[in-house]
């Protein structure tokens, strides 16, 4: 389940987990939640496409949580490996949107009642310390598992996610930088300090 404020890589994210699965023979649907930006179902879809996985999606501005339902129940049936769950960019401000976000977490959970529910919280390296304050809205909203740092091909180097971790003890789960597939991995603590310094 992907989580974040609009424009911190999400969308892109969820595409270049499921390519980074897709190395390891890993079946994949995706599910598009965010009903509210077309653009961003389509760009799911060709991910989900590159990935020769199955995308359920909605209709525009429908309810996510009916489309997250309806892809929890399909994963139920089939032999899938991986659900790997987009949402709409949240404003952690807008209360009905993080409560919306509660909701969807709660049908997952419903619905995969035995599955490993993985919750990964994108944060734009560029942010600085508002990066804080949305980590701890969404963790406080959803329980966040691990963080995604995204956009360190940039001039931002991510610095924030330490006091991150230090007072939230969310851990770091995998980097982003660049628009290729590839160009995603999994965290690794030495080399992103020595990036940063």
């Amino acid at each position: 389940l992907l989580v974040g404020i609009n424009g911190s890589g999400k969308t892109t994210c969820a595409g270049k987990l499921g390519y980074l699965l897709t190395q390891k023979n890993k079946k994949l649907l995706f599910a598009a939640g965010d009903t509210f930006r077309a653009a961003a179902t389509e760009q799911l879809k060709i991910w989900s496409e590159r990935c020769g996985g199955l995308l359920i999606e909605g209709k525009e501005n429908q309810d996510p949580a009916s489309v997250i339902y309806q892809a929890c129940t399909i994963f139920n049936q089939s032999d899938f490996d991986a659900l790997i769950i987009d949402t709409a960019g949240r404003l952690q401000a807008k209360v009905h949107l993080m409560k919306e976000l509660e909701k969807i977490k709660k049908t997952v959970e419903k619905l995969l009642p035995n599955k490993k529910i993985t919750t990964l919280l994108t944060i734009d390296s560029m942010l600085g310390q508002n990066s804080l304050e949305q980590a701890r809205l969404f963790y406080e909203s959803t329980t966040v598992d691990g963080i995604i740092v995204t956009k360190l091909d940039g001039t931002g180097k991510g610095g924030i996610v330490i006091s991150i971790i230090q007072q939230l003890g969310i851990p770091v789960a995998y980097v982003s930088y660049g628009e290729k597939a590839d160009q995603f991995s999994e965290f690794d603590a030495s080399s992103y300090v020595k990036d940063l310094f």
